[in-house]
């Protein structure tokens, strides 16, 4: 569920972000138009208080600058001078169809509209008023009047509808987000648990009820594949157990006659040997069934890892262990008073295991070292040997977390197997930690971290 919601909060987030930068792009654009558009007025306006201080007033008259003409011939403007009465004292490129003389009505009319279809403006000037025409269609005027109450009412009331436009398309967002979010995270839950192994039954309703049918039908057929397997593996270790007993039992005893050859009694003990190992490897393999798919009771108490190592390796000093292999117990000053909580089988099954791994595939001998220490409120138990170790790649797939224990060649021969993946789930099972490193110049450490209970 929190996969979920991280995933749709990200993307409400995402969203919240595109609509601002949305926004933001708004805002630049309009203000680039806005200085375009101003740049554009000004090049296609003249300054007619510029063109006012190019005008002077002496005693020769109504004179111009150099300049003048010229700014007027470039924007294919005209100019005029009225005295106090509306008559025309001074003119340049004034069209001929224009009149002269100008009433007070007829200034006022053009002062804030157009003469003649022509866009002029005025300018208060020592001379008179002083007046500059455009072209035709140039220029367009309209005089805008508001009262300033009504004005800022207005922008107020556009400023709230845009705040109310906004706020309301975020909710419809928001609403329609939480919509398919409702939808969606059992779908996302539902994968989680099918990826740690959990029965899910999802609700067929709602707008996404074909994908709910369909993880339905994928749970209950991987289920089904699971059961199968389960029960095939309980039913061939159940008819597997009985014949193998024979075998081990005419094994030993050939093993043991003395009236037989030395050479008959000696093939009667490997068959024995690996007869053993095929018993411990049906019952590893039933026994991870069983916890991979939580069949098998964990029945914890508080355990002394100290004393529960040392029955475990005492068992295989007294079962013959090889004469090539030093299996020795260590412990650190405090580790005698670490209680731990779990299952004392379990946990003994575990520790068997690790070391055959050691001795299996390290069949010239070598020295097996179990340590046990704290750390952290952690009791930490290391089988470490001086074996041959392994490789880095196989190393790195040991400790990924996505890949089982079961570690093949490129022959497809196991090279750490079925017993290094019972060890991970009876870790799994009692909130441990297993991880596994090269030890210099050769040899194999794994260590595994369990919770301390406390300490007596």
């Amino acid at each position: 569920m929190k996969t979920a919601q991280r995933f749709f909060r990200k993307y409400l987030l995402s969203t919240f972000g595109i609509l601002l930068l949305f926004l933001l792009l708004n805002c630049i654009l309009v203000t680039v138009i806005a200085i375009s558009s101003s740049n554009l007025s000004a090049k296609s306006d003249l300054p007619i208080s510029r063109l006012a201080k190019l005008i002077t007033v002496n005693d020769k008259g109504i004179e111009t600058d150099k300049n003048f003409s010229k700014l007027l011939y470039e924007q294919n403007a005209w100019a005029m001078i009225l005295n106090d009465r509306g008559k025309v004292i001074w003119e340049e490129n004034l069209p001929e169809e224009l009149p002269r003389n100008y009433t007070s009505t007829q200034i006022a009319q053009f002062s804030k509209w157009y003469l003649q279809d022509y866009p002029v403006r005025v300018w208060k000037h020592p001379a008179g008023l002083f007046v500059v025409g455009y072209p035709k269609h140039s220029v367009v005027k309209y005089t805008f009047t508001m009262d300033y109450d009504y004005l800022f009412s207005g922008l107020i009331g556009i400023i709230v509808i845009f705040s109310a436009n906004i706020l309301l398309m975020l909710i419809l967002f928001w609403h329609n987000i939480h919509r398919v979010e409702k939808a969606v995270s059992p779908i996302l839950t539902g994968i989680e648990m099918m990826a740690e192994g959990k029965s899910v039954k999802l609700t067929e309703k709602g707008e996404l009820k074909e994908i709910n049918t369909e993880l339905n039908k994928a749970v209950n057929q991987l289920i089904k594949k699971d059961s199968a397997r389960s029960e095939w593996i309980c039913a061939i270790s159940h008819d597997i157990r009985t014949p193998l007993s024979i075998m081990l039992g005419y094994a030993g005893e050939i093993e043991d006659d003395d009236r037989l050859t030395t050479e008959t009694r000696t093939q009667a003990g490997i068959i024995r040997k690996h007869g053993e190992k095929l018993r411990k490897l049906i019952m590893d393999l039933n026994l991870a069934s069983k916890l991979e798919y939580s069949m098998e009771p964990i029945n914890k108490t508080l355990i002394s890892p100290v004393e529960l190592t040392r029955q475990v390796i005492s068992d295989f000093l007294n079962n013959g262990l090889d004469s090539s292999f030093v299996l020795d117990l260590k412990t650190h000053s405090c580790a005698e008073k670490i209680v731990i909580e779990g299952d004392s089988d379990l946990l003994a099954r575990m520790l068997e295991n690790l070391i055959h791994n050691s001795i299996t595939h390290n069949p010239h001998g070598c020295n097996i070292n179990v340590t046990i220490s704290d750390d952290e409120n952690c009791c930490v138990i290391v089988v470490e040997d001086t074996g041959k170790g392994i490789s880095p790649t196989l190393l790195e797939r040991l400790n990924s977390a996505q890949v089982k224990s079961i570690v093949c060649d490129k022959g497809g021969e196991p090279v750490h197997g079925l017993g290094l993946n019972l060890v991970r789930q009876i870790v799994k099972a009692h909130k441990g930690k297993i991880s596994f490193q090269n030890v210099e110049p050769h040899g194999l450490r794994i260590s595994i971290k369990f919770p301390i209970k406390n300490k007596v």
